[in-house]
């Protein structure tokens, strides 16, 4: 096995990731079957639902799973509902589908995690329906056929990775975030030594426990209790910033016994011992009364007791969450996103209602994908490229398959066969370092165009004009990405920006409750988390304006106290 893995490292491919794209190959393939021998008229939707459903780790699996359906059940129905009442009205279809799907797109942003990728589903879902019916009278059991085959690759996604992948790795991350834990008190114990903060890295320290909580999503997935463990860690993380940024806005005194009060607690932090942990913190609280850092000192203590009551009972003894986990919801980028998509996508409707070429609608599906599940992606005009680079890729396979292999061939299930090399090879592209990108829309856009039927005919015309209505939807991307509200890490830090702003005027302009407190300050904390990571992306110059906001906030808090 390290022979494997050694040898797959030296030629750029990652072993993981090797084993991920080979299971969800296999995976595709019996999809591909089971969907053929139950009679479905689509049987490879069920074979991109397995690509797009498949995770590295149960609980993200689960829980996209779960996401995926509903949001097809949802979209599904949608995409009934519209061409139910548009009839044959092609303008209407298209108008109608172009406002849902905008809906969608506002929602998928104000969202957070998996939430967000079933906003997405329910947008793209709708759409499948909507364009790929070809008369009213087939809209039904194209929409029946829609679900039953998404859900039928749910189901064998769920299965064969719940087989082949690992459990969960949550304890990785509790252990890194307890060893920041750590990191925060003895950084603390540093300030109190000298007297101040000089050539003390608090910024550092910050960047730390930012890059730690974009892996909370991950780790709250899966189950209750993994979504109540990421929102207590989540809150640790909070109090351990509150920290810093007040060790950053107040000045501190030499105290010695406090210092070495806090490093005991950072070593017993690391270990696993409740009880000395409970002591030594308790011990170092004592110390911290009467200093600029005894309010944040008694919320960390709050969120360190939950965490240890979650550990040995799997749930808190007190509801002291309930205003600490908010997170930051960008509206200026939603709004944005849904003016963009719907322009975009009601261009579409305009010269396909105008013009009556079918392909259009391959165009207008196409763009409804990358309108709504890239416009979240930090830099989406850079990921369509890689994603156009891997549907020319799938055109050119497919349209290959369609001319030359398939009219050779006298039956549906032959013409699956044929599918299935192609499939399982995609596997591997996957696990490159180079051509991991775009890999993933290779499999499903390759599977997209593959609609396989008896007595087959390869349309020269038909099939090259599909296949490129399909490829310029990541160009068509492309362009409204870079043009109309161009989005990019730069912009969105922007955003983050204004939003930092108009709070910190509210706050200014008016006396809020102490549950008003708690959500502001909740919210406060999770951008300037998110600032951080940007900064850390970004440069030198990011890095100083998010110091700054750092002290405008913590001072800001500090009036209430």
């Amino acid at each position: 096995m390290t022979q494997i893995k050694s040898w797959l490292a030296k030629y750029g491919f990652d072993y993981s990731r090797f084993r991920f794209g080979t299971r969800t190959a296999i995976a595709a393939c019996l999809a591909l079957i089971i969907a053929w021998a139950l009679g479905l008229e689509h049987p490879q939707w069920s074979a991109m639902t397995v690509w797009g459903v498949s995770q590295p780790t149960r609980g993200l699996l689960l829980e996209k799973a779960g996401y995926r359906s509903l949001g097809t059940l949802i979209g599904t129905t949608m995409g009934i509902v519209i061409v139910t009442l548009a009839g044959d009205n092609v303008l209407i279809a298209a108008t109608g589908l172009t406002v849902w799907v905008t809906l969608c797109v506002y929602g998928a942003h104000l969202l957070h995690g998996l939430i967000s990728y079933g906003a997405v589903l329910a947008g793209y879902s709708s759409s499948m329906v909507v364009l790929l019916s070809r008369t009213p009278d087939a809209l039904l059991p194209l929409g029946i056929d829609r679900l039953i085959t998404v859900l039928l690759g749910v189901m064998i996604a769920l299965v064969v990775g719940w087989l082949f992948t690992y459990r969960r790795a949550e304890q990785t991350l509790v252990n890194k975030v307890r060893r920041q834990t750590a990191e925060t008190l003895r950084t603390i114990a540093r300030a109190y030594d000298q007297g101040s903060i000089d050539k003390i890295p608090l910024h550092d320290q910050i960047t730390n426990l930012a890059h730690l909580e974009t892996q909370l999503a991950d780790h709250g997935s899966g189950s209750p209790s993994a979504h109540l463990s990421a929102k207590l860690l989540r809150r640790l993380i909070n109090s351990q910033l509150g920290l810093l940024a007040q060790l950053e806005t107040c000045s501190v005194k030499h105290r010695e016994g406090l210092a070495e009060a806090l490093r005991e607690s950072a070593q017993a932090l690391t270990g696993s011992d409740v009880a000395l942990v409970r002591e030594t913190l308790a011990k170092t609280r004592k110390l911290m009364t009467d200093t600029t850092l005894e309010h944040e000192f008694r919320d960390f203590i709050d969120a360190i007791e939950d965490r240890i009551q979650f550990r040995e009972s799997g749930t808190t003894a007190k509801s002291k969450t309930d205003f600490s986990v908010l997170l930051h919801r960008d509206w200026r980028g939603a709004k944005q996103a849904s003016i963009r998509t719907f322009a975009v996508m009601l261009l579409i409707s305009f010269v396909w209602s105008y013009t009556g070429w079918f392909q259009l609608a391959y165009l207008l599906l196409g763009a409804s994908v990358m309108l709504t599940l890239f416009s979240t992606v930090e830099n989406p005009a850079k990921t369509m490229y890689y994603v156009f680079l891997g549907q020319t890729a799938a055109a050119i396979v497919a349209v290959t398959i369609q001319a030359f292999i398939w009219p050779q061939v006298d039956s549906v299930l032959a013409m699956l066969l044929c599918l299935m090399p192609v499939i399982l090879v995609a596997g591997l592209p996957l696990s490159h370092n180079k051509t991991s990108p775009g890999a993933m829309d290779f499999n499903i856009v390759f599977l997209l165009l593959m609609q396989p039927y008896t007595e087959y005919h390869f349309e020269t015309e038909v099939s090259l004009g599909i296949a490129s209505a399909v490829v310029a939807a990541p160009l068509l991307a492309m362009a409204s990405y870079k043009l109309v509200f161009p989005t990019n890490i730069r912009s969105r830090q922007r955003h983050l920006l204004k939003a930092l702003d108009r709070e910190l005027e509210e706050l200014e302009a008016r006396r809020l409750t102490a549950n008003q407190l708690k959500r502001y300050r909740a919210r406060f904390y999770h951008r300037l988390l998110r600032l951080y990571q940007m900064a850390d992306r970004l440069g030198f110059n990011d890095k100083l304006t998010a110091a700054r906001y750092l002290i405008r906030v913590q001072q800001q808090l500090n009036r209430y106290k």
